[in-house]
């Protein structure tokens, strides 16, 4: 890929499709993700072949229409890939993939501790986890943590808030990764019930995420391009809502929206990008049978607006359709597959 350190803001993120869950109904208890999102430790990473536009028209009908500098086609592409795996990842289930991923990551870490070199101490309902103090290195699930890391987990009635002080750490299973990932920051997760429905829901006030050579110090964040850091994701005010209204019978309907602001630096990649998103008018899918919704949405539209002030809006324009069509600056660029947008997983 061509480097590129002046692009900050090319753009195409989207932001829907959910699967099967909860319906008409069912009282099945309040789970701790969202469904179809495994609850086992994930590490926080993208595929590298997550990139949507293959087709090169379709990047040079964006770039003709934006005002401003715009990357080469590849640094393009893989930007606006990058954007849309912050909200999909490899599932399919309408979230920002990676903080759902690292919510697990520090929860499942709390969990299940390695208690040869790693501690939880609990204060009321207070917990956090920290390596021994005459110990490097800790093995926690397929994570090696390093010394200095801590991960403190609250809980206050419905909601659950993850704050990573300093994490640090490493693959177990892949071992040829000679990199070190970084978390700073927090993340809260609300879930309620009721015999009406159920909600879940993430808020990130700021969170920052970045992968860099292995016991090298982090480079500070920003929103400029810093050749330290090989992949960088930081996320402001960020909220995340999947609402299941139960209905009578086989009418329900379950809701997903979300708002944010994202900046990011694919893996090895020349630059970083920043875009602002909002669910203008939220994702809905219609209840089939109890307890199963469809899959694709019957309305939605998702904004986004990238650094250089480009409004790139998805929307779904037939209730059901395979394609989201995809908006910029107001002129109908082209459909897009949920397929593509969501990967295969």
């Amino acid at each position: 890929m061509k480097k590129n350190s002046g692009l900050i803001g090319v753009a195409l993120l989207t932001g829907f499709l959910t699967a099967c869950g909860g319906g008409g109904g069912s009282d099945k208890a309040t789970e701790t993700t969202p469904p179809n999102v495994p609850s086992d430790t994930i590490s926080p990473e993208l595929s590298e072949e997550f990139v949507p536009f293959e087709d090169q028209n379709i990047i040079d009908k964006i770039k003709d229409l934006i005002s401003g500098e715009t990357s080469n086609g590849t640094d393009y592409n893989v930007a606006l890939g990058h954007m849309i795996g912050e909200v999909f990842a490899d599932y399919p289930v309408g979230r920002t993939g990676r903080i759902v991923q690292i919510y697990n990551l520090g929860n499942n870490s709390v969990r299940y501790p390695n208690l040869l070199c790693s501690e939880v101490k609990t204060a009321g309902n207070i917990q956090t986890l920290t390596l021994k103090a005459d110990r490097e290195n800790c093995i926690v699930l397929d994570k090696t943590y390093r010394k200095g890391s801590v991960i403190t987990k609250s809980v206050s009635g419905d909601n659950t808030t993850l704050t990573f002080s300093n994490v640090r750490y490493g693959s177990n299973l892949d071992f040829s990764l000679t990199d070190d990932y970084l978390i700073s920051g927090s993340i809260t997760y609300t879930s309620s019930q009721s015999p009406a429905g159920k909600s879940v829901s993430y808020f990130v006030d700021k969170l920052e995420f970045q992968r860099i050579a292995e016991r090298q110090d982090a480079p500070a964040g920003s929103t400029a391009y810093d050749a330290l850091s090989k992949e960088y994701l930081q996320v402001r005010n960020y909220v995340y809502s999947l609402v299941d209204d139960y209905g009578s019978g086989s009418n329900g309907v379950r809701t997903l929206s979300s708002a944010g602001m994202v900046i990011g630096q694919p893996y090895m990649a020349g630059f970083r990008y920043s875009f602002n998103f909002n669910t203008t008018a939220p994702f809905k899918m219609d209840e089939t049978l109890m307890n199963a919704y469809k899959h694709l949405p019957s309305e939605g539209t998702l904004q986004i607006t990238d650094g250089f002030k480009q409004k790139i809006e998805v929307k779904q324009t037939t209730p059901g359709a395979l394609s989201a069509t995809v908006y910029l600056n107001g002129k109908e660029l082209s459909t897009l597959p949920w397929s593509t947008i969501i990967g295969s997983k």
